[in-house]
């Protein structure tokens, strides 16, 4: 293990969360729920947050996009936010797309999980890539003969533009002081003023005046993730957010794609600190292999192929998934996402069988004996606030 990963070890700083995902990252997990209209209820996502907050997960991601579903999805803006109330600990992660999406709006949605969440809201970029989605919402793709569908262009254009949304939604969250509600009732005055900026932002797709109507985030800055390990997604998260997730099939191909997205960060002259890379870990947990790799065959006769749940995923009992877990630890990652071939079954196995085995294994530290932020908990720096008067023309 490098010195880095070991000292990142030492101070609790490698973590496990989930990936939902409708029924489960294995698309035989869809015929597997007697009713699956149950996926669009409260109970069901409340029932899969309580039980990974129990289990003592650092937090959840909702998987979202503008494309239409055959199976349709709820907003998970929205699902996270309800959540915020019902849960005391976990950190909650929807995705928001950016290419048909006021970046006001996606400010002020994440604002609100965080305060309803009292800090543990983050944010997954994503970009909606395809014509359907454009046509779906009634828009068109900039330059679509430039740029025509499935082109690396229109990707690189899209994940561009991202960039673009997360500063300007930065700086959105950053345009209220912390202290800017006085709430003085002997003036009537509830704002200062003074602590309210207008971020006068020109870019090259957007121009926003501001500032914000939601007060600051809890956390200043809501922790920014993407996916994916292509070059426009490396690219963007080494630009603009905290977090990446990859997903690397094996070991050896995770240590290069690690190595990878430090050449770009360094190329881009990155003024975050490091990006907390996780490696996204499909995994169908049982109590032994046998069991293990009986229900992965009812699943693979239930649907026609196993999606991209087959790349590097673990079909495995509690041993052989702490194994596989301590090798991305070794490799000096900062955690790993578990993609649950079926939430009714592999979210309670992760909480209740893999998260007391791996800090028993000391490949987790113990969960925080009192609630954190997300930032925090994830180790994140404390996010300053750009506009506040000690930091004037300064950036977060």
């Amino acid at each position: 293990m490098s010195s880095t990963s070991l000292s990142d070890a030492a101070d609790g700083g490698f973590h496990l969360g989930i990936s939902l995902r409708d029924t489960g990252w294995h698309p035989g997990s869809w015929f597997r729920i007697a009713d699956t209209a149950e996926i669009f209820t409260a109970e069901y996502w409340g029932q899969l947050a309580v039980v990974a907050e129990r289990g003592e997960a650092d937090f959840v991601t909702f998987e979202d996009s503008l494309g239409l579903h055959r199976r349709g999805r709820l907003d998970t803006s929205l699902v996270a936010s309800w959540l915020g109330a019902r849960t005391e600990r976990i950190g909650l992660i929807p995705t928001l797309t950016t290419t048909h999406t006021e970046p006001f709006h996606v400010s002020k949605n994440l604002a609100t999980l965080d305060h309803i969440s009292t800090g543990r809201g983050g944010w997954q970029v994503e970009v909606s890539i395809t014509d359907v989605e454009a046509q779906l919402v009634g828009r068109g793709h900039p330059d679509p003969q430039l740029h025509p569908e499935g082109s690396a262009s229109r990707a690189a254009a899209l994940f561009a533009e991202s960039e673009e949304v997360v500063d300007v939604v930065r700086r959105l969250w950053d345009s209220w002081e912390d202290d800017a509600e006085i709430r003085d009732v002997s003036s009537g005055r509830f704002i200062d003023r003074e602590k309210l900026h207008y971020i006068n932002y020109e870019g090259s797709r957007f121009s926003v005046k501001a500032p914000s109507i939601t007060p600051r985030p809890p956390q200043g800055q809501l922790p920014v993730a993407y996916k994916g390990q292509s070059e426009p997604v490396i690219k963007a998260a080494a630009t603009s957010a905290d977090i990446l997730f990859l997903q690397p099939g094996s070991p050896g191909r995770a240590q290069q794609l690690l190595e990878e997205v430090r050449t770009v960060e360094a190329l881009f002259a990155r003024r975050l600190p490091p990006l907390k890379v996780y490696a996204d870990l499909p995994v169908l947990l049982e109590d032994s292999l046998p069991q293990a790799r009986g229900r992965w065959e009812t699943l693979e006769s239930l649907a026609e192929s196993a999606g991209d749940f087959d790349d590097g995923a673990l079909v495995t009992d509690p041993a052989g998934a702490v194994e596989a877990i301590s090798t991305y630890r070794n490799l000096g990652f900062n955690g790993v996402r578990l993609k649950p071939a079926e939430h009714q079954e592999d979210v309670a196995a992760i909480s209740e069988l893999l998260l007391p085995a791996l800090r028993s294994a000391g490949v987790l530290a113990a969960a925080p004996e009192t609630p954190l932020t997300l930032r925090q908990r994830l180790g994140l720096n404390q996010a300053v606030n750009r506009y506040a008067p000690a930091l004037a023309g300064g950036q977060q």
